[in-house]
């Protein structure tokens, strides 16, 4: 284990993204597609599976048990992934800069999803559930969700496609209707019947 990380902080100097890919294919057997960009990041997981033109910029730290990027996704700078699940986003997506991701549980985003702006929060662990395991903590976002900067997720929270989650919201539990504008402290529905993609 140890050794890997080694060779991952090397990897991760290299400034061809080419040599990058090949290297993380050959030596950990990761699944990269094609045209793959990876900057100065750090990609320490069990299993990898990264889809055709996915951009990965630089100071990202991946270090979880599976890692799942569909393709045509961009992760900018900044983010940590960091706990013993799995992070999965789909096709299309955006992750901004300086987001955390607790990944005690697993975290799924969907396809044509942003997590916008800076410093969100994504939270999977905490409670006393945490210690029963009575309870699945994970977080799935689905599809074409906008997530406005500096909200926090709580353990267990569920996103219905087609929402838009408003800057500094704190999420703190299901939300099962689309087409919706979500926000405040603790985040309620603000506005329905409005499609954020063509009306925000």
């Amino acid at each position: 284990m140890k050794s890997k990380t080694v060779i991952l902080k090397l990897i991760k100097y290299i400034p061809f993204s080419s040599v990058k890919v090949f290297l993380l294919k050959t030596l950990f057997g990761y699944s990269i597609g094609r045209n793959v960009k990876i900057g100065k990041s750090i990609i320490n997981c069990s299993k990898v599976i990264i889809g055709d033109n996915v951009s990965i910029a630089d100071n990202n730290a991946f270090s979880c048990s599976e890692l799942n990027i569909g393709s045509n996704t961009m992760i900018h700078s900044g983010n940590v992934f960091m706990g013993s699940s799995g992070f999965s986003i789909g096709s299309h997506s955006r992750i901004i800069n300086n987001h955390y991701f607790d990944l005690w549980n697993n975290i799924t985003i969907g396809n044509n999803t942003w997590i916008a702006g800076r410093n969100s929060q994504f939270w999977t662990h905490g409670s006393i559930h945490t210690k029963t395991n009575v309870k699945d903590l994970s977080i799935t976002i689905k599809d074409n969700v906008y997530v406005g900067s500096s909200s926090c997720f709580a353990p267990g929270v569920n996103i219905e496609s087609i929402n838009l989650i408003g800057l500094g919201s704190i999420v703190t539990h299901d939300f099962t209707e689309s087409n919706s504008i979500i926000a405040g402290n603790p985040a309620k529905v603000v506005k329905q019947n409005i499609d954020w993609r063509i009306n925000w």
